[in-house]
């Protein structure tokens, strides 16, 4: 069972504990290696339970088991099952996202940003272990009321964080929001289809079809096809 004798027992929380309400995002100021070296090293041993095991086998007792510590140590840092995936949930944005914002934000042309945006997008795709956690979780998400109202606001903070970086601003028009919502569906959806299909996907040439459409939304100058960079 998730419930250990230390909840019981009502014991308060440490500090450190990374968890927060069910359904609230994580801002970018709040990076995993920013984490006490515990909580780091019991959310990398979930990471490889959950790649094991799939969420099924996500239980307090098989990560303590797979970071060399009691269970209660577990429920120390993060509380519950949900609490120690919600954290999960969080570390699986915030790195990826927070390192494209702190790049971008030194990128004074929008063009240059949106090179390191699909160049984030790359490295988001070539990570299949990310993939495989993000969408076991995608998945449980479904079936889990708090699980997926967090999701969805880390989904939104996602976009805000990219539309940030790359417009200036969040506050946009509803064709240009429309199409940050698009974008990000479209990424979706290209990491799902390359996690799947492995070696077989076309990244580099769906990637630059993205880019070119996007280009030509935004009604810029498209690049030559023969020289997507990254």
């Amino acid at each position: 069972m998730d419930e250990t004798p230390g909840q019981r027992r009502g014991r308060g929380r440490p500090r450190e504990v990374v968890r927060r309400p069910s359904g609230e995002g994580a801002p970018l100021a709040q990076r995993p290696k920013d984490y006490p070296a515990t909580t780091r090293a019991i959310l990398e041993a979930a990471h490889r339970v959950l790649l094991k095991g799939g969420t099924a086998g996500l239980t307090l007792v098989a990560v303590a088991r797979e970071a060399h510590v009691d269970v209660t140590t577990v429920s120390y840092h993060f509380g519950t099952r949900l609490g120690l995936i919600e954290a999960l949930m969080d570390v699986l944005y915030s790195d990826t996202i927070a390192d494209f914002a702190d790049r971008a934000a030194g990128l004074p042309e929008q063009a240059d940003r949106w090179d390191a945006y699909i160049s984030t997008v790359e490295r988001i795709c070539e990570d299949r272990e990310a993939s495989r956690a993000y969408f076991e979780i995608a998945t449980l998400a479904l079936r889990d009321e708090a699980l997926r109202t967090r999701l969805a606001r880390l989904n939104t903070w996602t976009i805000s964080a990219f539309t940030e970086a790359l417009h200036g601003t969040t506050d946009l028009d509803t064709p240009s929001r429309a199409l940050a919502e698009l974008v990000f569906a479209a990424v979706d959806g290209i990491e799902l289809h390359h996690a799947i299909a492995q070696d077989d996907y076309p990244l580099d040439e769906v990637l630059a079809l993205l880019e070119r459409l996007v280009l030509q939304a935004l009604h810029r100058p498209q690049p030559d096809p023969t020289t997507h960079g990254t």
